[in-house]
């Protein structure tokens, strides 16, 4: 009797970790808690859709938004994101905000600084990082902010500019913030070694310093590359990659200028790195913590957005051409205009495009062909923020609203 309590008790633990097992598998897509989801990937695995021409995706909510490029990030059945609001043609303030993600509802909003004006859009750029209890954001004029989830209370704030001698770039602050451990990590562009910092989540006490360079648009990524973690930031003309603990591994002076699009690592010691300008892009293989160039070509120039991998291809915008190359050789594998400056993510084997005027387009994310599935106009006006998704749902912005949508 007391061996049959035992084996229904040990098949009862295996069930429970099989279930936690997949539940922790299936994590990844509940929550996009940073710029480009939870792995900075612009992908969600395990995602499987039907295709829009036979369900259209049904609308949810839409709502008015302050200005701004920032992306909705989801978390805890909340979307937090930055917005702007003006008080006339020429003042106004940026906000660290959050919504419900059911309704699109405000819950709360904290000012964390005076609002960018430009010609191309106003209020900020940077996407925020989601925290256990807060979120950290960085706004157009480099002040970095922690606020608490809750309630939106500031904890602490940092002023890049006052502080470290930053200088704003033309377009303002636009790198996204990552969260490693207990530190929040971020390009600063600060002087006297201070182009990339850490700084204590709960405090904002400075960690470590590390590396010469102005602030630009590119954000870090943190990843594994030949099973060592490490942070890799593209700056200028160099790329970085350094230890969680801010120590060099390694650096590379690139031919590519100032990329906008994320650096896109692969097959465990590859980095895939793209601009606006020639050359293109160019492939890292990395070993021995040395990096060497492998590839390059003109195939693939991200500008505004950024580009993602798989299964051995890059899809992107290249300038304003959706397009899909062989990461090995660069060679072209099909191309589709007709969405401007638009963006992308991929979910499952489907990619979820976005054009610069709000149209939602479902592609197959294959080599073989452009393969469309359907589209709908999901929103209006100017959209060249990412898509986000979370729980069977994705979360679109333009410069002046935000919608969700449910996808089956």
């Amino acid at each position: 009797m007391k061996k049959t309590n035992l084996f229904v008790t040990i098949c009862a633990l295996m069930v429970s970790s099989i279930i936690n097992f997949a539940h922790a598998q299936e994590t990844p897509n509940q929550e996009w808690n940073q710029f480009r989801g939870v792995n900075r990937s612009g992908s969600a695995d395990n995602v499987q859709l039907t295709s829009f021409n036979e369900k259209t995706p049904k609308l949810i909510w839409k709502k008015k938004l302050g200005d701004g490029f920032s992306e909705l990030t989801i978390a805890g059945g909340n979307i937090y994101t930055m917005i702007s609001e003006r008080q006339d043609s020429i003042t106004g303030n940026e906000f660290i905000a959050a919504f419900d993600a059911k309704t699109g509802d405000e819950i709360w909003r904290t000012k964390v600084d005076k609002m960018f004006f430009d010609t191309f859009g106003d209020g900020p750029r940077s996407t925020p990082a989601i925290g256990e209890n807060n979120i950290y954001s960085l706004s157009s004029y480099g002040k970095l902010t922690a606020n608490s989830k809750k309630d939106g209370k500031t904890l602490w704030q940092i002023d890049f500019m006052k502080e470290y001698g930053s200088k704003i770039p033309r377009w303002g602050f636009s790198s996204s913030p990552v969260l490693v451990g207990k530190n929040v990590i971020v390009e600063v562009g600060g002087t006297d070694s201070r182009a990339f910092m850490a700084f204590d989540k709960e405090t904002g006490k400075e960690v470590w310093k590390k590396g010469e360079g102005m602030a630009t648009y590119n954000s870090p990524v943190v990843t594994k590359i030949n099973e060592e973690e490490c942070i890799i930031f593209a700056n200028g003309r160099k790329v970085y990659s350094l230890t969680t603990a801010g120590d060099t591994l390694w650096t590379y002076n690139s031919p590519v200028s100032n990329p906008t699009g994320m650096p896109i690592v692969f097959d465990g010691n590859k980095i895939f790195i793209s601009a606006v300008r020639n050359p293109a892009f160019i492939v890292l293989e990395v070993n021995d913590n040395k990096a060497k160039e492998i590839s390059r070509g003109t195939s693939m120039k991200n500008d505004y957005s950024s580009s993602l991998h798989h299964n051995g291809y890059v899809y992107g915008f290249h300038v304003a051409a959706l397009q899909c190359i062989s990461v090995e050789t660069g060679e072209k594998k099909w191309t589709k205009r007709g969405f401007g400056k638009g963006s992308l993510i991929r979910l499952g084997d489907q990619l979820m495009v976005l054009s610069d005027k709000g149209k939602l387009i479902q592609v197959k994310a294959t080599p073989e062909a452009y393969t469309e599935l359907g589209s709908i106009q999901a929103i209006e006006g100017k959209s060249w923020t990412a898509p986000s998704f979370a729980n069977g749902k994705i979360y679109l912005r333009n410069l002046t609203e935000m919608a969700c949508y449910e996808l089956k």
